[in-house]
């Protein structure tokens, strides 16, 4: 056991035993980007009820386990911190959650944290931050005993890669990332003495890991705040993230998001991709996957296996690391002429992914159409990044085919690239008809 475990007495959890996928590697990084409000009186619950997307009157769903991804050895990826099945808790008082604007679009993610029947605490990104502290304000009425407070000074958020066992002591409060386990676990230091007491907690076991969470949510498929802004719940997979209810009574924007939820089908949704050249070698999750929407059947595949195969790869956000690494040609111990031109090639390409930035739009060289709108750029160093893709652009939709001899446009750039999509393993399978989940139990 690490300090962390020892000095974190259990709180209420839901403990469940799964696979959920590889942990990323021991460590923790202070989101200094993120905002803490404050809703507390005796009609809290009440207020909240009616402006998020998530039932407080119900506990919050967990995420369901997946399948399972082959899991090599933890030690043959850096990023990897082990794929044991084991006991993973997730806190009753900490659960995700959407708010919307009138019309039903999204106003910013957030995760919701109870600290007793009179008082929740958001935590939400800072770039979404001001705009619904006045959002939040616009709703308490006169009479209303509930008052919304900015406690960012005061509380501090962290997050801590490597393990999932998460508890509290006094002062602090913690769980995992309600979306997935892969997010890490989520801790509010809930003064500042308590932020520097974290920060002796995490030193033994779990060193420093400045800019990890924003390049693992990526990896994981998760978009937030502004890059939400806008957008329609079920076209962000915020249904798939546990955060919306579609049996709780009235609240803001219901009508929308029930609307996409049980009429037509969803034809977009945010996605991760790599992008790469067209010349670089296409790695064999994606060789396969194309194999498959073609309707052939993958070397080294049993004919009657080759009908459950993913139409796309499924990735854990330590997997998706891994293959960052190795098409950066930084997992390669031999240094040969060939791999040191491999890792030039991959400089200037992440070079000039790093040019792509939120808004810009995807299209297709072959008949020069959207397929789809970049909402989130890639950290420094990599190239996967977070879009707004059409379902039938990646196979997931209709009679829609994705081909991995594809080339793309990106924005106002003529370069021409290939995009290699994937599924996070928290998505469930998509029903091809309605581009929603294929499954009731989502």
């Amino acid at each position: 056991s690490t300090p962390l475990d020892k000095k974190m007495a259990s709180s209420k959890v839901t403990s469940l035993a799964g696979n959920f996928g590889r942990l990323w590697r021991r460590g923790n990084e202070t989101l200094a980007d993120r905002r803490i409000f404050s809703v507390k009186g005796k009609g809290a619950t009440t207020y909240l009820q009616g402006l998020v997307t998530s039932d407080l009157t119900s506990p919050p769903i967990p995420p369901k386990e997946e399948e399972g991804e082959p899991t090599p050895a933890a030690e043959n990826n850096p990023q990897e911190g082990g794929d044991e099945e084991q006991l993973v808790e997730f806190s009753e008082k900490l659960r995700s959650t959407c708010f919307l604007d009138n019309k039903g679009r999204i106003l910013t993610d957030s995760l919701l944290w109870k600290v007793d029947d009179t008082e929740y605490l958001i935590d939400i990104p800072g770039d979404s931050a001001d705009q619904l502290l006045g959002h939040l304000k616009q709703f308490i009425l006169r009479r209303s005993k509930v008052k919304v407070v900015d406690k960012s000074d005061e509380i501090s958020a962290h997050v801590v890669f490597g393990t999932m066992n998460a508890a509290s002591p006094e002062g602090f409060m913690a769980g995992m990332d309600p979306r997935h386990p892969s997010l890490g676990m989520r801790v509010l230091s809930l003064e500042p003495e308590k932020a520097k007491q974290f920060e002796t907690i995490m030193s033994s076991s779990f060193p420093k890991a400045e800019g990890n969470y924003k390049f693992v949510r990526k990896l994981a498929g998760v978009a937030e705040g502004t890059e939400l802004k806008g957008k329609v719940a079920g076209e962000s997979n915020q249904e798939f993230l546990n955060a919306v209810s579609f049996s709780k009574g009235c609240y803001l924007g219901q009508e929308l998001t029930a609307r996409v939820q049980y009429t037509g089908a969803i034809r977009k949704r945010i996605m991760p991709l790599f992008l790469t050249e067209l010349n670089m070698e296409i790695p064999r999750p994606w060789l396969m996957a194309s194999q498959v929407q073609h309707g052939r059947v993958p070397e080294g595949v049993e004919e009657g296996s080759a009908s459950s195969l993913p139409r796309l790869p499924r990735l854990s956000a330590a997997a998706a690391g891994g293959i960052v690494g190795m098409m950066s040609g930084d997992m390669v111990e031999k240094r040969t002429p060939e791999m040191e031109e491999l890792r030039h090639q991959s400089e200037a390409l992440f070079q000039q992914v790093q040019n792509y930035q939120k808004g810009d739009k995807i299209y297709d060289v072959k008949d020069g159409k959207t397929i789809g709108q970049i909402v989130a750029g890639a950290e420094e160093g990599t190239n996967v990044l977070l879009a707004q893709m059409r379902l039938d652009r990646a196979g997931l939709l209709g009679d829609g085919i994705w081909s991995h001899t594809n080339k793309i446009r990106i924005g106002d750039d003529d370069n021409q690239l290939r995009y290699l999509p994937y599924l996070p393993l928290w998505w469930p399978d998509i029903d091809r008809k309605s581009g929603k989940a294929a499954t009731e139990d989502f």
